[in-house]
């Protein structure tokens, strides 16, 4: 099918990729000229007269265009646009801008890790224009064009068929659903990065400890052991296995930032009488983190870099 995609940073670049590859036509703007020619030598792009200079059509029909209302003109209605933008004013931004140039009948992707309240107010704003707004949580990072994105949608039921191909091609085919009404989608992705919290604190406070007792264990061979058969076998374990084969931690500064959705997650717990004291603790140890507290332990070097691992987050490094 068509789909128009703004944004093509890490997460959005990754997307168009994809997609295009399924055999999807992808109509991709980037505010930056960098990422709009690195999708464009991706697909193979090339101007093909009498096709507006502005326009180059890729070997699939992908086009990679300068503006927002170029891509809103190139594709077919009823139109699907995803937005893959930093949560905020980037993604308002863009929203605005869409909002004048859409029609009834259109729907919209919302990417962002936004706050599911904010969500649901600009939902509000397109279903008056007749435009059908899905909030897709979207987890997978560095390596969701590889592996396949896990995507948590909300959104009206009643659209849903029309957008499911796209869901179903970015997931592993499985890891994929409509989990509830407009900013669904946004409440479940931030109790998922809650939790990611959560288990990162409990598996670097486990390497910590067995460190301490003996520096001479080796954590690659323990995560080794723990990668298959294990209760606590998992993707963040398999990181942790390379993070403890390739890396000299004492180089490593424990920066660990947190991006909102920990936060959002206990304040909602709090609302809602949930007691989420592992989640809010975790998140209180990235809170130091960014004030320069406790960044030299080993905990901490183990979770900034097992964020860099799944999300491709910078390290800070000692010279």
């Amino acid at each position: 099918m068509m789909i128009g995609i703004i944004g093509l940073g890490k997460m959005g670049s990754q997307i168009a990729r994809v997609l295009h590859k399924k055999n999807h036509k992808v109509i991709a703007w980037n505010r930056s000229p960098e990422p709009r020619a690195a999708f464009a030598r991706f697909v193979g792009a090339q101007k093909l007269p009498p096709t507006p200079s502005l326009i180059k059509r890729g070997s699939r029909g992908s086009s990679v265009v300068e503006t927002v209302e170029e891509l809103v003109k190139s594709l077919k209605t009823p139109r699907v646009i995803w937005t893959m933008l930093p949560a905020g004013e980037p993604t308002e931004s863009a929203h605005k801008e869409l909002l004048g140039l859409l029609s009834s009948g259109d729907i919209l992707i919302d990417g962002a890790n936004e706050n599911y309240q904010v969500t649901i107010k600009r939902a509000q704003k397109f279903a008056k224009k007749g435009i059908a707004m899905f909030d897709a949580g979207t987890s997978g990072g560095v390596w969701g064009e590889k592996n396949g994105f896990s995507i948590m949608v909300g959104g009206p039921k009643d659209k849903w068929k029309k957008i499911q191909p796209i869901m179903r091609d970015l997931s592993t085919g499985e890891s994929y659903g409509l989990v509830g009404d407009t900013g669904a989608g946004n409440f479940v992705k931030m109790v998922h990065n809650g939790i990611e919290y959560g288990m990162m604190e409990a598996i670097a406070e486990g390497f910590a400890v067995i460190n301490k007792w003996d520096p001479k264990i080796n954590l690659a061979q323990v995560s080794k052991i723990w990668q298959k058969g294990s209760v606590v076998s998992s993707w963040l374990i398999d990181l942790s296995r390379d993070i403890f084969e390739k890396e000299n931690l004492s180089k490593v500064i424990g920066y660990v930032k947190h991006t909102g959705e920990g936060a959002w997650t206990v304040t909602a717990a709090k609302k809602l009488g949930v007691d989420v004291r592992v989640i809010a603790a975790s998140l209180q140890v990235r809170k130091e983190s960014e004030k320069k507290i406790n960044q030299n332990l080993f905990r901490n070097k183990v979770l900034a870099l097992l964020r860099n691992r799944f999300g491709g987050h910078e390290v800070l490094r000692r010279k």
